[in-house]
């Protein structure tokens, strides 16, 4: 099948592969074997993981002043959509699911399980995993550790960051439903010979849940492999064990999976959408969905045009190493809108944070003095993740510099004398190497350190002199970073290294109400349709929250479970509800 001048293989036999970060190796395998009486169409072991060209996107032009440039007749999601008829085969199914990440594979398990037949595409050759948490709150392990966290103030939380532009209904119904959710897949794992921890990554600062609204963090992340594993030996993220898990028991009842093979049109009847258009490089297939379509495509950090369109913050991150490359490129959002369907009403939430600072671990990446390429102090250090990184984003030359002095080691123990002990011995060492290898300035004086960063000497002596003011008398007048986690600046040598923004993934996508029902821009449900995971709009916006750690995961496997086993059972997940009466 010819698409743009180019068939599938073509395009696969010119692309190269995608960059592909890793935290740690791990040691874990593949979470359980397929079941033989499962029906799959499996990925052919030659296909490449690359996306196929994406047919429902208008490459746009970039203007010599960075000004982003729809090509002729405006962005994909503007085009009207010239109906596919052409179909080698016909399917029919109860539900279409396109996308097989987190989400998909939740609602394709639930749906199944339900009794629903299922149709899963996807147009990668394998499900879709990322990253370690999963959020849940209120879980069987949290009991275990008696963790109690209070649901009405995570939802808050999660819903001030926001700046309640969000939809809260959708917050509290995540909060509300997390714990049974994850009780249910955390007795399927151990079924499967899969252990569940409780994250401490993020959390293992004990107190942090009882500091100023704007630094508080529950522990929350749900680990689906052993504590110290990010990464299995076959190079998978470990949230794939649990993603695996779901498919592996859809296919046992029943659902069927087809990979290498790409969503390209919705098919709306009336008021309802009623199945998709799906296409390979043999022809295009029409698969109806007598109860519904749900999306789980993900989100747009893989469309330039999204991001300068809709998330320009987005461009100034250091690093976008969402893989496999060419994916997330907002599929779902073209699709529903080219029937009818509203994009969110929020400002989408970067989940950028940073990376590459420091050798000390998670959580001392930036507790440091900051200062721009002016040598200025410019925001509170402490919110260690989107805070800084928002501020970072929004420095002069987008650069700034995390500054430290030869008591790094006992200032990190003063900030976290627990956390610390981590990682305190060869401490030195690691810190020397990190010199070494460019990743670190080091240097004797302020006036060398300041030359060496390019920054002006006199400045930044005059913020380092004011800094240690507010150190010595514990009280930080212009940020108010707490005083445990103020860390002066006053004994040679002095280190440097820059503060990098690293973006994660980019949620963002279709207008949806309390059920998860894609709207149209009246706010009307769009009968038989629905979005879940980071397709979701209107969940997050402005700035991701990290009051919850693993929430992007964690509301994506929620909704999937929710959304799926209602739509199987011809009902909608009633999340007001589950927030009017909780």
């Amino acid at each position: 099948m010819k698409k743009g001048g180019l068939t599938r293989r073509e395009f696969l036999k010119g692309t190269a592969a995608g960059v592909t970060l890793t935290a740690a190796a791990g040691v874990l395998g593949a979470c359980s074997t397929k079941d033989e009486g499962a029906k799959t169409t499996e990925p052919s072991s030659k296909a490449s993981t690359m996306a196929d060209e994406t047919t429902t996107s208008i490459s746009a032009e970039t203007a010599a002043d960075g000004e982003n440039v729809p090509a002729a007749g405006g962005y994909a999601w503007e085009q009207k959509m010239v109906p596919i008829t052409d179909f080698i085969e016909e399917k029919e199914f109860d539900i279409v699911i396109v996308g097989a990440g987190m989400a998909g594979c939740a609602a394709a398990q639930s749906a199944a399980e339900a009794g629903a037949s299922v149709c899963v595409v996807e147009k990668s050759n394998k499900i879709t995993a990322h990253g370690t948490d999963v959020c849940a709150i209120g879980s069987k392990l949290q009991k275990e550790l008696n963790i109690e966290i209070d649901k009405a103030e995570a939802a808050r939380l999660i819903y001030d960051w926001s700046q309640q532009q969000a939809n809260y209904a959708l917050i509290r119904t995540f909060v509300e439903k997390s714990g049974e959710v994850m009780d249910y897949y955390i007795d399927m794992a151990r079924e499967n010979h899969i252990e569940v921890y409780l994250n401490n990554q993020m959390t293992a600062r004990s107190d942090w849940d009882t500091l100023a609204d704007r630094y508080k963090q529950f522990r929350t992340a749900h680990k689906f492999a052993p504590l110290e594993m990010s990464m299995r030996d076959d190079g998978e993220w470990v949230t794939a064990n649990l993603i695996e898990m779901n498919r592996e028991d859809a296919e046992k009842n029943g659902a069927e999976f087809f990979f290498n093979m790409k969503a390209e049109q919705l098919i709306r009847e009336g008021d309802r959408v009623t199945g998709v258009v799906v296409g390979d490089e043999d022809g295009y297939t029409k698969i109806s969905a007598s109860k519904g379509v749900i999306l789980a495509t993900g989100g747009i950090g893989g469309s330039e045009e999204m991001k300068r369109t809709w998330c320009p913050i987005a461009l100034r991150a250091d690093l976008d190493s969402y893989t496999p490359a060419g994916f997330n490129t907002g599929d779902g959002i073209v699709m529903g809108m080219q029937i009818g369907a509203a994009r969110s009403n929020c400002y989408p939430a970067p989940i950028i944070h940073p990376v590459n600072l420091a050798v000390m671990g998670p959580g001392f990446d930036t507790t440091w003095l900051t200062v721009n390429r002016d040598g200025q102090r410019y925001c509170n250090e402490m919110g260690y993740e989107p805070i800084v990184t928002n501020a970072r984003m929004m420095t002069p030359g987008n650069v700034s510099w995390a500054i430290m002095d030869a008591n790094y080691k006992e200032h990190a123990l003063h900030q976290e004398p627990n956390k610390a002990q981590a990682f305190v011995e060869g401490l030195e060492e690691a810190m020397e190497a990190a010199v070494q290898d460019g990743t670190y300035v080091k240097a004797d004086t302020l006036d060398e350190l300041a030359g060496a960063i390019g920054v002006p000497a006199d400045a930044l002596k005059a913020t380092v002199e004011r800094y240690n003011r507010w150190c010595d008398q514990g009280e930080d007048k212009d940020f108010q970073v707490p005083e445990r986690f103020l860390s002066s600046v006053k004994d040679a040598p002095f280190y440097a290294c820059k503060v990098n923004a690293w973006l994660l993934a980019l949620p963002y996508g279709l207008h949806v109400n309390e059920n998860s029902q894609v709207c149209d821009g009246e706010d009307n449900p769009i009968g038989g349709l629905f979005a879940i995971g980071n397709v979701q709009g209107d969940f997050f916006a402005n700035s991701y929250p990290v009051v919850c750690p693993g929430t992007s995961h964690g509301r994506g496997l929620v909704f999937g479970r929710l959304v799926g086993q209602a739509l199987a059972n011809d009902t909608v997940i009633g999340s007001y509800d589950i927030v009017m009466n909780s």
